[in-house]
């Protein structure tokens, strides 16, 4: 799709890819199409290119290679080159797939065409009559195109419509909290957590980062400003259930370098050691002063700097001292008097630069404390709070997170036939009191073995491989060796909730539909109302917690998807106002659910709304308010559209209530233990899925101490999330 030329005569082209998908849902008769387009842009020169696309000319297939070699002399991968060659001699293919060169000609690229090569442009670049956003051009060109050879789609999808008396402003208000824990609240927080003394150590390099801690434990935790944090005292804060000590990293063990986790943990040890007691649950706030934006000479050199962080291995040391931790980073350096030419800086403008610096400065070691509470389970009355005229049940609310890691193969290496593991985490919290009252927060993992309270069952998980191993569970027919393992650990610790958790209460499952659905087949949309079909292997492999007795299982399963393709884009809604008439409007970021045709009658599929915060904090009449991407004459500027999360209820039990669940999960994710902003998944679910992204090796490669010629014939085995099995 070609724009127009700039105005050196160039004509940039861009690769448009439509993608179709359905959002249909099972309790509704009306299957609805998702029409998602996107466009890349083509570079028309080599220069900074790192990502090209070879096509067929006869067949559907583009293949896509990474460059290396310098700037001025780019050359495609080995691997690349000899996966096209093996393309072209498959006999199902056409036989004219070019192959790829060794290297890249300087008229590989035309300036006006399209030539045998595709490169991807580097960077962003702004297209004459098309602006920064190119695919703006191409979904209105996409929604022309529909309108013409088709009806109307917008009056034949699925119909929304308001849940009248829920609340769920996205900032802070009557009720929403989106402030640190209050100082008076904290001891009640600790115990609802089951934490008797909270010992934060601090462990420094640099004055900067000691001063500016130091400030913000004394605005939190009610310290002082005259608080002097005397070196290696363990000082009383919250009414003396917090105890701070501020500890010189002398030793290097939070540095950069070669040390291995095992050398890290036993210098940690031993500057932990006069402090920690049996009653004592810790939690570390640690420096680092690792940047992922930093410029490096070459790809070796980023590599080794990457090897050698001392973040991750010290991060584990501290998980196997049973010890939650919080990283903060160094400050940036100060803002120039001049500007690189000499010249010096406008005051005003420069002014303004250092107030931003500072602001990020204290904002991100003021949420370095949140984290810290939030990391060992402590939680005040908020989420209680967000419930507003909703009934609040003492219930459990349960978020179940599974991931399949995908094991990249390294050429040249034989490739490993063992399956692929996963990660599974479950969280449950309820209240312990009425909405005025803390929640408390159990955690489990086939690691651990059991629910424990949030901080030790992390430290459980973090202090070891968080891969776990699937080549020991039988399957049948069709079943995969990864299914079988998360139905059957869910299972198991479902069973466990009668136990192990602190009271025996009914339970809320929270679930991610696209990463579950492989799972359980009772979520899919087709099973949506439906029984399990005859036959069926195992009862685990329809719902989680259906192979319980029926007086035991769940009361109700929500599955939440959050892929927009899956979803449809919100595109404005009708509002019931006041004298109860229905009005238009552009944006909301209320909750929804899915009704009949004729709006008589509801199902249990709500839809909570968002609007960005890009869109939110602009000004007013900014593009995509009165008009959208779809009718815009001026495409030049930025649009933002809705977002949304989709709840589906699953009744489990005679007893469930699925419009007061679809409520309160809407609610959940509303409010945050922490954050200050709306999230996207319900909060039992974020927390389950908190303790697999923040353990040391999450998308990484941990330090293997066995066995060390077979891993590396293996191949790496780094751990990468993937939505689909």
């Amino acid at each position: 799709m070609p724009a127009e030329p700039d105005r050196k005569g160039i004509v940039r082209h861009l690769l448009p890819r439509i993608t179709i998908g359905t959002a249909a849902s099972g309790h509704s008769r009306r299957h609805a199409l998702t029409v998602n387009a996107a466009t890349t842009l083509l570079a028309t020169s080599w220069k900074g290119v790192a990502t090209v696309l070879l096509a067929n000319p006869d067949q559907p297939l583009v293949v896509a290679a990474a460059t290396d070699g310098p700037p001025w002399k780019r050359r495609l991968n080995v691997p690349a080159v000899a996966a096209s060659r093996r393309l072209a001699t498959l006999p199902r293919l056409s036989s004219n797939v070019p192959s790829f060169p060794e290297h890249l000609a300087d008229d590989a690229l035309a300036g006006t065409a399209l030539g045998p090569v595709w490169a991807v442009a580097p960077a962003s670049v702004r297209t004459p009559g098309l602006g920064r956003g190119h695919g703006m051009e191409f979904f209105r060109r996409v929604e022309e195109a529909i309108d013409t050879r088709c009806e109307k789609y917008s009056h034949r999808s699925p119909v929304f419509i308001e849940v009248p008396g829920i609340k769920v402003p996205p900032t802070e208000s009557g009720s929403r909290i989106s402030r640190p824990i209050p100082l008076e609240r904290i001891p009640a927080a600790l115990d609802a957590a089951g934490v008797g003394t909270l010992l934060v150590p601090v462990l420094w390099s640099t004055d900067e980062v000691r001063a500016r801690v130091k400030a913000a434990i004394a605005a939190q935790w009610g310290l002082g400003e005259d608080w002097k944090a005397v070196e290696g005292v363990a000082e009383p804060a919250a009414g003396g259930r917090i105890e701070v000590v501020f500890l010189h990293d002398k030793a290097g063990a939070l540095g950069h370098g070669p040390s291995t986790s095992a050398e890290r943990e036993r210098d940690l040890a031993q500057m932990l050691a006069p402090y920690t007691r049996e009653d004592t649950r810790v939690a570390a706030i640690c420096e680092t002063d690792w940047d992922p934006e930093r410029w490096y000479p070459s790809v070796e050199a980023r590599e080794k700097a990457e090897a050698e962080d001392g973040k991750w291995p010290s991060k584990q040391a501290l998980a196997r001292l049973s010890a939650t931790s919080q990283y903060i980073k160094q400050a940036p350096p100060p803002i120039p008097t001049h500007t690189r030419e000499g010249k010096p800086y406008n005051e005003n403008y420069r002014a303004k630069k250092v107030a931003s610096r500072q602001s990020g400065l204290d904002s991100s070691t003021a949420n370095v404390l949140r984290e810290i509470l939030s990391g060992v389970g402590a939680t005040d009355h908020r989420l209680g709070a967000a419930f507003g005229k909703l009934p609040l049940e003492n219930w459990w609310h349960i978020g179940i997170h599974v991931r399949r890691h995908a094991r990249s193969h390294t050429p040249g290496r034989r490739r490993t036939t063992e399956p692929a593991p996963i990660t599974a985490t479950l969280t449950a919290m309820r209240p312990t009191g009425g909405k005025d009252d803390s929640w408390q927060i159990w955690a489990y993992s086939p690691q651990a073995g059991q629910w424990l309270p949030l901080s030790p069952a992390t430290t459980a998980l973090h202090a070891t491989d968080l891969a776990w191993d699937v080549s020991s569970y039988p399957t049948t027919g069709d079943e995969t060796l990864q299914a079988r393992a998360a139905a059957d650990i869910v299972e198991q610790a479902l069973i466990a909730t009668r136990t192990q958790l602190p009271e025996a209460a009914p339970a809320v499952l929270y679930l991610d539909g696209d990463s579950a659905e492989y799972i359980w087949a009772g979520l899919t949309d087709e099973a949506l109302g439906q029984d399990p079909p005859p036959g069926m292997p195992r009862p685990a492999s329809w719902l989680p917690g259906h192979s319980l007795p029926r007086a035991q299982r769940p009361l109700a399963t929500v599955r939440v998807i959050g892929d927009l393709e899956r979803i449809g884009r919100p595109t404005g809604a009708h509002m019931r106002t006041g004298d109860g008439t229905w009005r238009a409007t552009d944006t909301t970021n209320s909750l929804f659910r899915l009704a009949t045709d004729d709006g008589t009658h509801t199902y249990p599929d709500l839809l909570l709304v968002n609007v960005p915060r890009t869109w939110a904090a602009g000004p007013a009449g900014r593009f995509g308010k009165d008009e959208t991407r779809f009718d815009s004459g001026s495409q030049g500027k930025n649009g933002y559209a809705h977002t949304a999360t989709r709840f589906t209820v699953i009744a489990q039990s005679a007893d469930a209530n699925c419009d007061l669940i679809g409520g309160v999960a809407a609610v959940l994710t509303n409010q945050g233990i922490t954050s200050d902003v709306r999230q996207s998944t319900p909060t039992p679910l974020h927390l389950a899925r908190r303790m697999d992204t923040t353990h040391p090796y999450y998308r990484r490669t941990a330090e293997n101490t066995e066995d060390a010629p077979d891993a590396d014939e293996n191949g790496n085995t780094a751990q990468e999330e993937t939505t689909s099995l």
